[in-house]
């Protein structure tokens, strides 16, 4: 067990600069975020807004004779602080959505570098030396880039909504209040079960491509990134001038093309801002019920064939010398 845990130090420690990278960026955009949303709080408070509320909808749409214009008195009225609420959780979502789509960037070119870049330099026969097999080597470099980045990923988008919540204008928070609404009224707690869920979704969706192209680092001894993705485009280039549909494209793609609308049914408050003080505003519904299903098992079994794969590759291309 220590020396797997090694394994696992030795991949933070070689990625440990672009994680410091990233670290500062995060850290500098929640100081920027906080610093526009304070400086912007007067504008979206005294800002004219126009809106529709026969047709439940709230535009900035200057050609809509329907939209009739709030003046500055009704500026503080519970539709103006529904208006704000409402804005307020979209950016929520927004913010842990788009810390997890930036992690799994950053996972994606890990796990195409993971075996490619010690073929390179010459340490993998360095590593194979140690007293640890080949599997533990191969499976801390694929629990790294999936349970690893998926971790951060939920930490950070985390820190991202208590910080937010903790640094709230207090001009902002006052008019919202004038209406008997809240920024507490949203579901932190359920918010964080939630997310964690859908990282344990995404995890069990995902692993078939970290496999993949883990094994792609594997095998391919130049430009393992553009090989890996342009393998999948010619296949479904193939198949399409063969079969004259993107059956095959689409099947490939199908895990990523489900998860984004899991997510996007899942991501309630659509419908209109329309908040009752002391209601329990929930950011995202259930994702349990996706988890437990045939393409969770199909998946697991796809990653375990190209993870088989990859031990064979490597072993046959590797040989200890």
């Amino acid at each position: 067990m220590r020396s797997y845990l090694s394994l696992l130090v030795r991949e933070w420690r070689e990625w440990r600069m672009v994680m410091i990278v990233v670290g500062s960026l995060y850290v500098l955009g929640l100081a920027g975020s906080a610093l526009m949303l304070y400086k912007g709080s007067d504008a979206l408070i005294h800002g004219d807004i126009r809106t529709n509320w026969a047709q439940g909808e709230w535009d900035f749409d200057e050609d809509d004779e329907d939209i009739e214009w709030l003046s500055p008195k009704e500026m503080v009225s519970a539709k103006r602080s529904q208006i704000l609420l409402f804005g307020w959780t979209h950016m929520l979502r927004a913010g842990v959505s788009f810390i997890n789509l930036v992690l799994l960037v950053l996972a994606l070119f890990y796990l195409v570098d993971a075996v490619y870049k010690e073929r390179a330099d010459g340490s993998t026969f360095f590593y194979r030396g140690l007293p640890v097999g080949d599997l533990s080597i191969l499976s801390s470099k694929l629990l790294f880039g999936t349970v690893g980045f998926l971790a951060v990923s939920f930490t950070l988008g985390v820190i991202w909504v208590l910080f937010a919540q903790l640094t709230i204008p207090g001009n902002l928070a006052d008019v919202i209040a004038a209406a008997g609404l809240s920024p507490s009224q949203v579901a932190t707690t359920d918010l964080i079960g939630d997310w964690a869920l859908f990282h344990i979704l995404q995890l069990a969706w995902l692993l078939p491509f970290a496999a993949y192209f883990l094994f792609v680092s594997t095998v391919t001894r130049s430009r393992p990134l553009l090989i890996g993705v342009g393998v999948l485009i010619l296949l479904g280039l193939l198949w399409r001038f063969l079969a004259g549909d993107n059956a095959l494209l689409r099947e490939i793609t199908a895990n990523l093309d489900v998860l984004g609308d899991t997510l996007k049914t899942e991501w309630l408050g659509t419908k209109g801002p329309e908040i009752a003080p002391g209601e329990s505003i929930e950011l995202f519904g259930s994702f349990s019920g996706y988890i437990l299903s045939l393409r969770t098992v199909i998946s697991l079994l796809v990653t375990g064939g190209f993870f088989g794969l990859t031990f064979f590759a490597y072993r046959r291309n590797l040989p200890v010398s």
